[in-house]
């Protein structure tokens, strides 16, 4: 036997002291208390899980399960409740927009698929099925459809003729009628046919491996009778007032704005300022609205929205109450070169034959710069010897708003050097009310040169002296 050294005490359990024993256990219990208890969890967990998998193989091997149906590719998008960005080349707003549904071309019914456009490259959606149509998903102004390239889409769009009808169904029941005006071979990569500038629609046939071109149907939106011809009472001139059932609609004023930033080059903005009164005993939805601008010769502009929050006032929405009185503006994009005496403005409300046409004069931008009269009054250095300030005034002739903005104004040398502008009163832009006069002070970065030529919408000033 070992030999126990003399420090340390040895001591036999006493079987007999059994206090001693229950208070040793209650000391262990209660310092490893919660490791018991975790042991107890984990055990009674495992149990519960064997139970649970004994009861899913009993189950599954006498009841049949129910399947939850997945939907199918044809299933439409919904997009009434879904905001999207509207595709625009004039930027992008996010709208609330209906989703088309149905597109009868001459007669050939389909329904509607929503696709994404690319952003770049052809356009190449997966396969539908023979009833129907790939839609442009955003495309709300030119709408634009993809038909699959089978012989019987490939020679229903080469038999479509100039003045064949296309007609598509929104959501809500709406119709619109578009009238065939072109059809043509386009490069599979050109882009230009899904522009968002004017009212129309786009069917284009769609081949699994695209080659150099494809075929492209073109249509412009008509007004329909109802919204073509206005009823008598129902046309009014500009400051007039136009009864739209319980609306009153007045045009308070209209301004043309070039070379905005948020337009394609070529293009101007058109506002019309106005205030909507609800005359009746019930409120009315502003969506019920629906408006369109149209030129001499028939052409037609929708409703832009991005150019609409570049307005005076905000675009309309909402609702008007009994008695409200509200303004707004409405934005168009024209050609810059647009040339017509008279635009028409029509006011309609969906499923109704209810329609009013304002008409609204309209000057073209030269004949506009022709009623603006242009002075100099100061041209001097500051002390500083690195800028140039400019004063003069802009009084305006016609009997339209003149709006001046940064493209409209210039400092040339006589080396050709166009110089920075550092700073404006008042800021740009400049709107200058018919018969009023505005006061402008411009600060250019100085020329080098002694000469310089100042110009100004269309007039120009020869500046000496400069050094």
């Amino acid at each position: 036997m070992a030999d126990t050294p003399d420090d340390v005490k040895v001591e036999a359990p006493n079987p007999g002291n059994s206090s001693d024993s229950e208070s040793r256990l209650q000391s262990l219990l209660s310092e490893r208390g919660p490791l018991i208890i975790a042991i107890g969890a984990t055990v009674a967990s495992l149990v519960l899980i064997c139970l649970f998998a004994v009861l899913l193989i009993r189950n599954q091997d006498s009841v049949e399960a129910t399947p939850t149906p997945v939907p199918d590719s044809d299933v439409e998008v919904d997009t009434d409740t879904f905001p999207y960005e509207a595709i625009s080349e004039s930027g992008s707003i996010t709208l609330t927009l209906e989703t088309p549904i149905f597109l009868d071309v001459a007669g050939s019914q389909f329904s509607v698929q929503a696709e994404v456009l690319p952003a770049e490259g052809a356009w190449t959606p997966p396969t539908v099925n023979e009833a129907s149509v790939a839609w442009v998903y955003g495309s709300v102004i030119n709408y634009v459809f993809g038909l699959d390239d089978t012989s019987e889409n490939q020679s229903l769009l080469e038999q479509l003729v100039v003045g064949d009808e296309i007609i598509l169904t929104t959501r809500s029941g709406n119709s619109s009628t578009f009238i065939v005006s072109s059809r043509n071979e386009v490069a599979s990569d050109n882009r230009e046919i899904f522009t968002q500038r004017s009212p129309g629609v786009t069917l284009v046939l769609i081949e699994e491996n695209p080659q150099d071109s494809r075929l492209v149907v073109q249509g412009r939106f008509v007004l329909s009778d109802s919204q073509d011809e206005v009823q008598a009472g129902r046309v009014v001139e500009m400051g007039e007032t136009a009864q739209l059932e319980s609306l009153q609609i007045t045009v308070t004023g209209v301004s043309t704005q070039y070379d905005r930033p948020e337009v394609p080059a070529g293009f101007a903005v058109f506002h019309i300022d106005y205030q909507v009164q609800n005359v009746g005993t019930t409120s009315v939805e502003t969506n019920s609205l629906t408006t369109v601008l149209a030129d001499d010769v028939g052409n037609l502009y929708a409703l832009n929205p991005v150019a609409s929050q570049l307005g005076n006032n905000p675009p309309l929405s909402g609702s008007v109450a009994p008695g409200q009185t509200v303004v707004a503006t409405a934005g168009f994009q024209i050609p810059a070169g647009l040339s017509s005496p008279v635009l028409r403005w029509q006011v309609s409300i969906v499923g109704t034959n209810s329609s009013i046409q304002i008409n609204i004069p309209f000057q073209d931008a030269a004949t506009a710069n022709q009623q603006v009269n242009i002075q100099l009054s100061e041209v001097s250095i500051p002390p500083d010897g690195s800028s140039v300030l400019i004063i003069g005034q802009i009084t305006n002739l016609g009997n339209q708003p003149v709006i001046v903005d940064v493209s409209d104004i210039s400092l040339t040398s006589s080396s050709g050097t166009i110089h920075q502008i550092l700073s404006t009163n008042p800021a740009f832009p400049w709107s200058v009310p018919p018969g009023q006069t505005l006061l402008y002070a411009v600060t250019f970065q100085r020329p080098l040169t002694s000469d310089a030529i100042f110009s100004i919408l269309n007039q120009s000033f020869q500046i000496t002296g400069l050094r």
